[in-house]
């Protein structure tokens, strides 16, 4: 209404209300995942997921003031935060279809979503930090939070 558009409309460039609050969905290349399946690009799960998870980041803004924006706008609003979880929740169920492709149908469905719900942290902590210090790329915080998680659990 505030943008004199109608409903219809919006729906006509939008499938979900997440789309239109949240932009959409972030996807990777069909090659990019038949690599992951296939055991790749490094053969350490952690690390593979990590890569694709870099590929996702590589498609965003990546300017701290849209970055910090945008997470204090659904840290504000709990109608975004359900979005944003319901976003997760998608994003988990297809992420665990891909891990067990990759590892086989008898690695624990809970220990996919698991590495699923410690990417959602890393991205967290990735964010608070880049928030702190805006001058290094988000990526980098990035790879620093997972070196950090390493060293906790070594």
């Amino acid at each position: 209404v505030e943008a004199d558009v109608s409903r219809r409309t919006v729906f006509n460039y939008f499938d979900t209300k997440a789309d239109v609050v949240l932009g959409p969905v972030p996807e990777l290349s069909e090659a990019r995942l038949a690599v992951f399946v296939d055991g790749g690009p490094t053969a350490n799960l952690l690390d593979d997921v990590m890569v694709l998870a870099s590929d996702i980041v590589a498609e965003q803004p990546s300017d701290q003031e849209t970055i910090a924006a945008s997470r204090a706008a659904v840290l504000g609003d709990s109608r975004l935060l359900a979005l944003v979880h319901e976003r997760f929740e998608d994003l988990s169920t297809t992420f665990v279809e891909h891990v067990r492709a990759r590892e086989g149908v008898d690695f624990p469905t809970a220990r996919a979503r698991l590495i699923g719900r410690l990417v959602a942290t890393f991205f967290d902590a990735a964010l608070e930090r880049f928030e702190a210090d805006p001058d290094l790329p988000f990526a980098d915080h990035l790879a620093a939070v997972v070196a950090d998680a390493r060293l906790i659990v070594t």
